[in-house]
């Protein structure tokens, strides 16, 4: 088998980008199948069934407060390459219906994870492999200033990049 040639290069794009994430989208897997043309995801198929926006749970997170990082691991002795991806959430307020939420998160082995990012852009985690928790706390504060929430760190282990996702199969 032939290694891969580039295509292409990058130029210096203008100063119009935003980091952090805006909102989280969460399903129940795992993925069957997913249509995917040039790096973007069109549907994803869960059960025998494109998933819609009524399949997703909507998790809202405050501003600049969550984060996506995707680590590229290659082996040139044993030839191998995967991706790693976290999703690290934060949510506000110790409370009864979120502790209730986490606790399935956890136990959750394949979820169909999608996030916004503040340039309006939606990217998957763990599409292929199953997304899956990989690390949470609870926190209460200290001060009357501190945070009272969690954070927790939603996971994929991939063979591919994340993939752009088209914002119609989780937003109507």
């Amino acid at each position: 088998m032939a290694c891969s040639n580039l295509t292409g290069g990058f130029t210096l794009d203008c100063n119009d980008s935003n980091g952090g994430i805006d909102k989280i989208f969460i399903s129940n897997g795992p993925v069957d199948s997913i249509t995917e043309s040039s790096g973007t995801i069109t549907a994803i198929t869960v059960a025998g069934s494109a998933l819609t926006p009524s399949d997703f749970f909507d998790f809202e997170v405050p501003r600049q407060t969550s984060s996506f990082t995707e680590t590229i691991n290659v082996s040139q002795e044993n030839g191998t390459v995967f991706y790693d991806q976290a999703l690290t959430m934060i949510f506000n307020k110790m409370e009864a219906s979120k502790r209730d939420q986490i606790l399935l998160m956890a136990q959750a082995t394949d979820m169909v994870v999608v996030f916004k990012d503040n340039n309006n852009k939606f990217f998957s985690v763990g599409i292929e492999r199953g997304a899956f928790m990989t690390a949470g706390s609870s926190l209460s504060g200290t001060a009357y200033g501190d945070r009272n929430g969690y954070e927790l760190t939603i996971s994929g282990m991939e063979e591919k990049p994340s993939f752009e996702v088209t914002s119609t199969i989780v937003e109507a």
